[in-house]
């Protein structure tokens, strides 16, 4: 968590044997205080833009030339001139979305019938509009959870009704049916545990479930995805396929699972799951995917799948 906003004291008043009353100071650090409670709120309702780039040349520390990478966009949330702006999500990212959705729909040993994806974190879109090229052949649904208000209402307003209209032109190429498949889109506003917590109670099931969500707390770094895996099996169809983003700042070695999350994984998986590689081109001013040695070209691939009940 970056730059959090201190929480303000709260008053308590309690009643004494005179009639008179006396107040008390609660310090933030005591039950009444939960700063995940706190950085939920803040996200959810946080200001969010796409910030546009020019197409560029990667060079080293030395000035040697890497790589050349395209223009693109990068979301981020927050406000600088309020002390925090979080990079989320740059299209550089695509190559590492699209790997991971064909990964996905890859393993599934059941295709011959509409498939229902779940997603938690929406983002720019770059990871649904993937699902949404697979499901235009096999017809299915597609339920994703977004926790910032705009970044919701993007979804459900303008993406959501573009791919509604474009299934069809999507689908053709593809060799599906020329009318395309129907497709059944629900964007859900809220946060990703309370939400899944929701459907598995409901009784919904998906044969995908794909979680891209963002650390609320320093502690979440590097599992925010997998903390709540026990919710997320009850909503796995048992031949489904689970799939996250595993690099984190900080992970060295990009095609291993760093231990906090391998044993959440075999917790859950058992050795039911596959690391393959996937290679983007940052641009040099995205500070996710740069280290003090480099630019981080390789990006891990996970898919799990036969759930431990």
């Amino acid at each position: 968590m970056r730059n959090r906003v201190e929480q303000p004291e709260i008053n308590s008043h309690e009643q004494q044997p005179n009639g008179e009353g006396k107040t008390y100071l609660v310090s933030p650090h005591e039950s009444l205080f939960d700063p995940r409670k706190e950085r939920i709120e803040w996200w959810k309702n946080a200001p969010e833009k796409v910030k546009k780039y020019k197409a560029g040349v990667a060079r080293d520390n030395d000035g040697n030339f890497l790589y050349n990478y395209p223009r693109g966009s990068r979301l981020i949330i927050g406000d600088k001139e309020k002390g925090e702006d979080v990079e989320v999500m740059d299209t550089c990212e695509t190559p590492w979305a699209d790997a991971t959705v064909d990964r996905a729909f890859q393993e599934l040993t059941r295709k011959n019938r509409p498939i229902n994806v779940l997603e938690r974190g929406f983002g720019m879109g770059i990871t649904a509009t993937r699902v949404i090229d697979h499901l235009a052949i096999h017809g299915g649904t597609y339920t994703v959870i977004e926790l910032n208000k705009k970044d919701a209402a993007y979804a459900r307003e303008e993406w959501k009704n573009n791919q509604e209209l474009g299934i069809e032109r999507r689908a053709r190429p593809r060799g599906a049916a020329s009318n395309g498949h129907r497709i059944n889109i629900e964007v859900v506003e809220g946060e990703a545990y309370e939400e899944t917590a929701k459907l598995a109670e409901a009784g919904r099931k998906f044969d995908i479930i794909i979680s891209d969500t963002y650390p609320l707390t320093k502690d979440e770094q590097g599992v925010n995805d997998l903390k709540d895996l026990e919710t997320l099996k009850r909503c796995l169809e048992t031949d489904g396929v689970f799939t996250f983003f595993a690099y984190f700042p900080g992970t060295t070695a990009p095609l291993e699972l760093v231990r906090k999350q391998g044993d959440l994984i075999y917790d859950h998986f058992g050795e039911n799951y596959r690391v393959s590689p996937a290679r983007v081109n940052p641009p040099s001013d995205y500070k996710y995917l740069q280290t003090d040695t480099g630019p981080v070209r390789i990006l891990p691939v996970v898919t799990c799948w036969n759930p431990r009940l």
